[in-house]
């Protein structure tokens, strides 16, 4: 009875941070693919030398939907899916798409990840976390 009464305890315990580091997982790690998305897509627009290729948040993993990118985003050349980027279940993420042009520039623009984290892209093209 002893060793069962430990073993609940030290649950008891683990148990609660157990769950913050699976939150703080999920957080970065949907960061994480929406920044390789994003540098995906600026190494296609340059590479195809496409009039533009755009990262949005999509709904039906087709096509751009708004500015929630919980249930996922897309890649785009024009109308073509390049690459979708995954669901992130518990997680709010939100900001607008963000468009490429054939020289690697957009437009200089933020998404928000819940948990504090921020993914802004520079005029230049470069995306990164912070």
């Amino acid at each position: 009875m002893v060793v069962i009464a430990i073993i609940a305890i030290t649950a008891a315990v683990a148990i609660p941070s157990y769950q913050s580091s699976i939150d703080t997982g999920r957080k970065t790690s949907a960061a994480n693919n929406l920044l390789g998305a994003l540098q995906f897509a600026r190494s296609e627009a340059v590479i195809r030398r496409s009039n533009k290729v755009t990262v949005c948040a999509s709904a039906n993993g087709s096509t751009c939907s708004g500015s929630d990118w919980s249930p996922g985003g897309v890649v785009l050349d024009d109308t073509t899916l390049l690459r979708s980027i995954p669901a992130a279940p518990d997680v709010t993420i939100s900001g607008n798409a963000i468009t490429f042009k054939n020289d690697g520039t957009t437009t200089a623009s933020s998404i928000s990840v819940t948990g504090g984290k921020t993914i802004s892209v520079n005029i230049i093209g470069h995306a990164k976390i912070h």
